[in-house]
């Protein structure tokens, strides 16, 4: 008997499974990984570590569960310990438990939140970064705080009272000390082979307003040692690792004196005395990091690079909207290790063995295993099979479209039903990310509706090469809409769609376009901007990396007042006839909800047809990691915005 298939609905998101987090055993024999799904009841997440054998079909273990959110499981260097992260306690601490299982018990308590820890590789000292509240319960108690640097506070995190502090526990004595002063941003704390210093990355600039770390540090594990500023790239600077012998450390990053950029990140090594700095992949077709975006992981771009002997390294990277595992050499030749058809997020590695979290168009993140040379690839895994059975899950069809600059490529998810159906164009943020092959939870909403759903990489996305990434300088929209008008050309030309039914949604620099193209184009019915940019005026001084358009557009608003005017689009907001729905949370400080107050005004004052969903308590990134009943009433909004206006 055939199996029934059913479409699939918003509220399925709350029993999602993610995975997420893989670390290799020492032996090579096993992953630690992570599940995590929502919690309905508390409007909250559950994290549950477990353990996978590899090469063989040993099947997965369970190793923490209950309502606390356990993160970011890693191996003691032994093996015979197993730490990770969780809020199981009053805040968020590192927690420990036997290889074999068991009660997990608390380390040594840290003050702040911690973000980050590492074994070192002697197995005595854990290394970690941590925010402390202070600075917080200070403000709140006083009522007031004094801002005199330019970028005060930062997406998710809120106002910059404290900033991140490593910390260094020792293991045998059973006790934390901590290392930095908070006087800057740190992060990726990397122990050195011998387990007597550490890297981590950093900016102290107080002018400083990117998203990025610039400066390379390295401190002492001894009580007595002082930290030194190693290396400044005045760019990026991100996930140091150490060369084994200690001799050097390889990061990934850019170069850009100027400190504003977004530019595609390399390869880099440098010695561990701050000397021969050097770029390992300059002029690569791939970029470090993975790109592509999805809505249901948030793991960081940029992952720290595993070096060997010869001073080889395996780095992620992201290529033609296909992130996946890259061996570099030293002498910067580089080939991909796995396969294109799925996007890897993280991924950890062993005695000739690599475990990595990978998903496809069709399937979320799962576990899967490959050889050191790329051998062998097979799903480890079956953890989203249960929330699987029964959906209608279709494959996204990778198409190239002529467009009038060149060739862009796209994907096409086929929506259910009859054809010809309606099609709904989604545009993705940045500008400089990309889409390609990972599972996105709204494209499948949207299909499972009867909605086909197009989507592409236009000029200005990443992992097509520097030309094709730096695009839209100067002219932040304009090219990205005519690449986006010539994918959905090529789509309409494949057939099954119906058009005269279109719409046209994004978010972020995604709805920056989608009001562009709302007032340059007749051809949609209906449109959603979630959390775009509108006034480029504005935004320069609202938004924490606003700034940054002194890069993209060559200056800043008082010196090319008409550039940023041209590339608004409320200077269009009369041009926009169709109906348009505007999803902005509260706590944005990306683009801040001004960005849609201006555009609601504006079309509401002429009685256009918009309206402005509102999230409280929730920020720039609602959509991946916001409180789950708001992500499902986003997703149930956007939903019925297009069947009312697409049907």
């Amino acid at each position: 008997m055939a199996e029934q298939l059913s479409s699939i609905s918003p509220e399925e998101l709350y029993s999602l499974p993610v995975v997420t987090g893989v670390s290799v055993h020492p032996s090579g024999k096993s992953a630690a990984y992570v599940v995590t799904t929502m919690n309905r009841e508390d409007d909250g997440y559950i994290g549950s570590i477990r353990v996978a054998a590899l090469r063989d079909e040993g099947g997965s273990r369970i190793y923490t569960r209950g309502i606390a959110r356990d993160l970011q499981p890693r191996w003691s260097p032994d093996g015979n310990r197993l730490l990770f992260i969780s809020d199981r306690g009053d805040t968020r601490q590192i927690w420990l438990m036997e290889a074999g299982g068991g009660e997990p018990y608390p380390a040594p308590a840290i003050d702040g939140a911690v973000q980050s820890a590492s074994y070192s590789p002697d197995g005595r000292m854990i290394a970690a970064i941590a925010t402390p509240d202070a600075g917080r319960r200070e403000v709140a108690r006083r009522g007031w705080r004094r801002i005199d640097r330019l970028r005060y506070r930062a997406d998710g995190a809120g106002f910059l009272d404290t900033l991140p502090q490593l910390w260094l526990i020792d293991l045998t004595a059973g006790a934390a000390r901590l290392v930095t002063d908070g006087s800057g941003w740190i992060g990726s704390p990397a122990w050195s082979p011998d387990s007597a210093s550490i890297a981590y990355v950093a900016e102290h600039r107080r002018e400083a307003d990117s998203l990025w770390r610039t400066e390379l540090w390295i401190v002492g594990a001894s009580p007595d040692s002082t930290a030194r500023k190693i290396l400044d790239l005045g760019g990026a600077i991100e996930a140091p690792a150490w060369h084994p012998d200690g001799s050097r450390i390889y990061f990934v990053g850019f170069e850009d004196p100027a400190g504003y950029a977004v530019a595609p990140l390399r390869l880099f090594s440098v010695g561990a005395d701050g000397s021969g700095a050097r770029c390992l992949t300059a002029g690569s077709d791939w970029i470090c990091g993975n790109h592509v975006l999805n809505d249901f992981d948030a793991s960081a771009a940029a992952s720290a690079p595993v070096v060997f002997d010869d001073g080889s390294a395996l780095v992620l990277g992201t290529s033609h909207g296909s992130a996946g595992v890259y061996s570099v050499g030293t002498d910067g030749a580089a080939g991909r290790i796995t396969p294109r058809s799925h996007t890897i997020a993280e991924f950890s590695v062993g005695p000739g063995t690599l475990a990595a979290t990978a998903s496809d168009t069709s399937t979320p993140n799962e576990i899967y295993e490959a050889s050191l040379d790329g051998s062998g690839w097979r799903r480890i895994t079956r953890e989203t099979d249960a929330w699987r059975k029964g959906k209608r899950l279709g494959t996204a069809a990778r198409f190239t479209a002529p467009a009038r600059s060149g060739p862009i490529e796209g994907w096409h998810l086929r929506g259910s039903g009859d054809a010809p159906r309606p099609l709904v164009l989604q545009i993705h943020g940045g500008p400089h990310a990309a889409y390609g092959d990972a599972f996105f939870f709204e494209f499948h909403l949207l299909a499972a509706a009867g909605i086909d759903v197009v989507f592409c990489n236009p000029r200005g996305s990443q992992s097509y090469g520097d030309a094709f990434g730096s695009a839209v300088r100067g002219d932040w929209a304009a090219p990205a809409f005519d690449d986006c008008m010539d994918a959905l050309d090529a789509a309409i030309a494949r057939g099954g769609v119906d058009a005269k039914r279109l719409g046209v949604a994004g978010g972020s620099y995604g709805g920056y376009l989608t009001a562009w193209t709302a007032s340059h184009s007749d051809r949609f019915k209906a449109a959603i901007a979630m959390r775009p940019a509108t006034n480029l005026l504005t935004l320069w001084g609202t938004s924490e990396v606003g700034r940054m358009l002194e890069s993209e557009l060559g200056g800043k608003p008082s010196e090319i007042e008409d550039v940023y005017k041209r590339c608004s689009p409320i200077t269009y907001a009369d041009k926009i006839s169709i109906p348009i729905l505007l999803i902005h949370s509260e706590n944005d400080y990306r683009c801040p909800i001004e960005q849609s107050e201006q555009l609601f005004t504006a079309l509401k004052r002429r009685g256009a047809d918009v309206e402005l969903l509102r999230f409280s308590g929730a920020d720039h990134g609602l959509s991946r990691v916001g409180p789950p009943r708001l992500r499902v009433a986003r997703l149930e909004a956007i939903v019925d915005w297009f069947r009312r206006h697409l049907a």
